[in-house]
């Protein structure tokens, strides 16, 4: 069974990667929120695979039960080394959670990378929405255990697109969420990269227990909508405690 319908899905081919998303010309709505959903799958976290795979069905079971669920997009990449799109921007009432697998863990960490990816693509397909006069906000949030240990781009790339689908105004608004699982050790690190890269927010969940990765999926969930629900209001949702 495929995850999702890539009947009426196009591929855009950038600089060095693709990412895939519904024809505009096949959206129902005029608005959207674009989440991506970036998970570490790297060797650190090996054991884990199905509460991450857990967690990642909660938020989208959440979110279809949202008031805002027909102005929600999902973009899901997996990353290590390299990135990997599960599959591109698509409705989320037409993902089904229950086809979702678990990953399977293994590389190094190319965090800076993954999260680029991810504003990259969120910036180009708000870009195409925009010129088609439709209203879009962005939601990121990428989950790691670790730091970076072998990207290609630097913190100061993510942060020129951080920036860049605002000040292009493809984006009313765009939250960058980083999210550190397992990664105590790397704390410092970790918060060092969501300053210097101006992502929005940093995200201590602690130790990937069933428990509080059921509480970051309910954390996620709850930002998706509260960032839904600011489109049209000129500016982003406000951060919300973990």
């Amino acid at each position: 069974m495929k995850l999702i319908d890539t009947k009426t899905m196009q591929t855009t081919q950038i600089a060095n990667f693709a990412f895939s998303g519904v024809r505009p010309d096949k959206l129902g709505s005029t608005e959207y929120t674009l989440v991506t959903l970036a998970i570490d799958i790297t060797g650190s976290v090996s054991g884990f695979e199905k509460q991450l795979l857990s967690m990642k069905q909660a938020v989208v079971e959440a979110c279809h039960r949202s008031p805002r669920a027909d102005y929600l997009m999902l973009r899901s990449t997996e990353f290590n080394e390299t990135v990997r799109e599960e599959h591109g921007f698509t409705e989320l009432t037409r993902v089904d959670p229950a086809v979702y697998k678990a990953p399977r863990c293994s590389g190094s960490t190319a965090l800076f990378d993954a999260t680029r990816n991810a504003v990259v693509a969120t910036n180009e397909y708000a870009r195409m929405l925009s010129d088609q006069d439709f209203s879009v906000n962005g939601l990121v949030v990428v989950v790691t255990d670790g730091d970076d240990n072998c990207s290609h781009f630097t913190t100061s790339d993510v942060a020129a697109e951080v920036v860049r689908g605002v000040q292009h105004e493809w984006l009313e608004s765009l939250n960058v969420i980083l999210v550190g699982v397992n990664a105590s050790l790397y704390s410092g690190q970790l918060q060092a990269f969501k300053g210097d890269a101006g992502l929005t927010q940093y995200v201590d969940v602690g130790d990937a227990t069933p428990a509080k990765l059921a509480q970051l999926a309910q954390f996620v969930s709850r930002s998706i909508s509260a960032q839904s629900q600011s489109l049209g209001t000129g500016g982003a949702s406000q951060t919300l405690v973990f």
